[in-house]
């Protein structure tokens, strides 16, 4: 499915859009419930009600929100299992 087919659908249990990374908590839950079911299809960049395309302004900024769901999505190890730590979320 190309960009074109993807902002012909409307938002649902397989589809999400988002603006920007500037909110990790909201892109975790999306992420987090995709994974839960049959997967999904995020889009950065787009804006949620129009489908309008803004794209990614600072490239930079959005790297970083990306490492840090990728941390917060991190498992646990064994360590830090047993020594009752853990170093997913806040």
């Amino acid at each position: 499915m190309n960009l074109v087919e993807v902002l012909r659908k409307p938002e649902g249990k397989t589809l999400e859009y988002k603006r920007d990374l500037s909110s990790p908590d909201g892109l975790l839950k999306t992420l987090v419930a995709f994974a839960n079911t049959a997967g999904g299809i995020l889009a950065i960049g787009i804006e949620d009600r129009t489908t309008r395309v803004t794209g990614v302004p600072d490239v930079l900024e959005q790297s970083r929100t990306s490492l840090i769901i990728t941390a917060r999505l991190s498992w646990p190890t064994i360590a830090d299992a047993s020594s009752g730590s853990s170093p997913v979320g806040p």
